[in-house]
């Protein structure tokens, strides 16, 4: 059984350095484990200095020379969509905005030949309940990609992925690349369309597997899987401030300027369940709630709430609600 993680990378970007915490992560959950790294050929010249660290932790390294018409986000989507045919074995990908947070072994033992966790750790057809807004996205992807008649039950998320060495894997991979290839030549980078429109047209061989060997924090379900989670998925994203602390950038730039994992990190990497900022909480939101938060009004929003034009707008907001709404409010509430 091998880990796989796949790297596209230059030093304008933190990818490296998340592989690194995660691969850290998995050797201190899961010893004895096999860590292969795939990485493009322009990815290859740049690991050099500190940056070529990162060849210390694994076992078996890997270099695929790709076009290059493929920029880098484009690249790391090449190797993923056709892991299959650069890997001897069975394996398990990992994506590198992850952290391990318990002994993956047991997977080397499971009856399927590919399997994957839910998007979202939910099905498709609980959108239209749970996340309304979400599924038109969806459904948009495979519009504008001209994949016709997805049957919208399952959508698998690729941040995890479980792969034996048989003809069912390498069939589905040849399908997922050749898919993957086609949304390239649209100008559409991301794979996880293709993933899944491979899945359908190959009669759903992917299994699903328990949402513990990917929990994705940034999504609605993933509470119920943190408990017994095996793999801590936390997304890159633009937030400055992350709820999951080793997501924060300041441990990346820990190891971009030193080139290793220091042992205060390794520490919160022991128990990465419990590194979660104080601020954190659980709630629960109503479809309307999420819908608004997926929305561009939100997102606008957001971005300017502290430019100076956002503290204009929000004082004249708040003076309208405490002057006119507020008082109204509770005239109608003393009636009733």
């Amino acid at each position: 059984m091998k880990y796989l993680y796949v790297l596209a990378s230059d030093n304008t970007d933190n990818y490296l350095e998340q592989a690194m915490l995660s691969i850290t992560s998995l050797r201190l959950h899961t010893h004895g484990a096999f860590v292969t790294l795939l990485v493009d050929n322009i990815t290859e010249t740049n690991l050099t200095g500190k940056r070529a660290e990162i060849l210390k932790i694994v076992n078996e390294f890997k270099s695929i020379r790709i076009d290059d018409r493929f920029n880098k986000h484009a690249r790391s989507r090449w190797l993923k969509t056709s892991m299959r045919k650069s890997i001897e074995g069975d394996f398990l990908y990992i994506d590198s905005d992850t952290i391990i947070s318990d002994d993956l072994s047991i997977i080397a033992s499971v009856d399927i030949e590919i399997g994957a966790v839910l998007e979202d750790h939910i099905y498709l057809s609980e959108y239209q309940k749970h996340r309304p807004s979400r599924l038109k996205i969806i459904k948009n992807m495979f519009k504008i990609r001209k994949f016709d008649n997805f049957d919208f039950g399952v959508y698998f998320n690729g941040g995890v992925f479980f792969c034996k060495d048989c003809k069912t894997g390498h069939d589905f991979f040849n399908e997922w690349h050749r898919l993957y290839l086609h949304c390239f030549e649209l100008n559409l980078f991301n794979d996880q369309a293709s993933l899944n429109y491979a899945n359908f047209n190959l009669g759903n061989p992917i299994k699903e597997l328990n949402g513990i060997w990917n929990c994705q924090l940034m999504h609605d379900g993933a509470i119920k899987y943190i408990h017994e989670a095996k793999i801590l998925h936390y997304f890159t994203t633009h937030v400055q401030d992350k709820f999951f602390l080793l997501a924060n950038k300041e441990y990346t730039d820990k190891i971009k300027n030193t080139g290793i994992v220091d042992q205060e990190t390794i520490n919160m990497l022991k128990n990465p369940k419990s590194q979660f900022a104080l601020n954190t909480r659980i709630m629960l939101i109503d479809s309307s709630v999420n819908d608004f938060y997926d929305s561009a009004i939100c997102g606008a929003a957001k971005r300017m709430y502290h430019t100076k034009l956002g503290v204009i707008i929000e004082l004249i907001l708040s003076k309208i609600k405490r002057n006119i709404f507020t008082p109204l409010r509770k005239k109608i509430f003393l009636k009733n």
